[in-house]
């Protein structure tokens, strides 16, 4: 049964026509949007939320996007208890994290999963925008020598505490500041730069490129219209990278998407 269908019974029939079907689930927290025309019925409907997954603890609604050199987005509880910590389980490892303070996207696991599999055992990893390090924890299990960069200060706690509880504290350096003043510093001959950047900072990849061995790859995601991806190979070609592939990772709004361009190093 769909999430709008448990909740016609208990909505006047213009209101759960609006109720959307998808929400996101980070450990035992469900993450939805609504529009402001349901927001007198956000607790029923958070409550029939629960009713549909029986391991949600906590329903929080999107009060505004992701944003801020944080990365983080604004929710407000609207049914079970007022508490957004929690763990989360992917691919066999767990993440710690608190939702109003550290940003995390389900929607990337398999491309995170993707991405991971392409590490080699003794590689060199540069990964910065880490997060609570979806990226970071699997590449250290793998074999690789991580280095990772957050400037989120809860963000970077719950990093430092996932990669001790992964097993994974002698495969991982971490970094705490704005990878932008950081990357210079962080060495060079990487042989796999992982690069989640935010909105906006595709600078970062004037930063990286110089950090990676000829060889080397690059997995970098951008947000683009997908007019716009053809002129971005194009640039990247410029700066010395071949494109093995382009591939579509989601809408973030209408007509901007996000992108992963896997690149090579000449």
């Amino acid at each position: 049964m769909s999430l709008s269908s448990r909740c016609a019974d208990r909505l006047p029939p213009h209101a759960s026509f609006l109720v959307p079907d998808y929400y996101d689930v980070i450990g035992d927290v469900a993450i939805i949007s609504l529009p402001d025309s349901l927001l007198p019925y956000c607790e029923v409907i958070g409550r029939c939320v629960t009713e549909e997954r029986h391991n949600i603890r906590s329903v929080c609604m999107r009060t505004a996007p992701v944003a801020g050199t944080r990365r983080t987005a604004r929710y407000v509880v609207i049914y079970g208890p007022d508490e957004t910590e929690t763990v989360h389980q992917e691919y066999g490892c767990s993440y710690h994290l608190d939702v109003k303070s550290a940003f995390y996207n389900t929607r990337l696991a398999s491309e995170r999963h993707r991405v991971v599999g392409c590490v080699r055992e003794g590689e060199r990893v540069l990964v910065p925008f880490a997060g609570v390090g979806p990226f970071v924890v699997p590449a250290a299990q793998r074999g690789a020598q991580v280095t990772a960069i957050e400037m989120n200060p809860a963000a970077c706690v719950f990093l430092r505490e996932n990669i001790r509880e992964n097993g994974v504290e002698d495969a991982v350096t971490v970094f705490e500041g704005d990878a932008m003043q950081l990357l210079p510093s962080c060495g060079g001959a990487y042989d796999r730069a992982i690069v989640p950047t935010p909105y906006g900072m595709n600078i970062a990849l004037d930063e990286v490129i110089p950090l990676v061995r000829r060889g080397g790859i690059i997995h970098f995601y951008t947000f683009a219209a997908p007019e716009e991806t053809n002129i971005f190979a194009a640039k990247l070609r410029s700066m010395g990278c071949v494109v093995g592939g382009i591939r579509r990772c989601g809408n973030v709004s209408p007509g901007v998407l996000r992108w992963v361009f896997d690149l090579r190093m000449r």
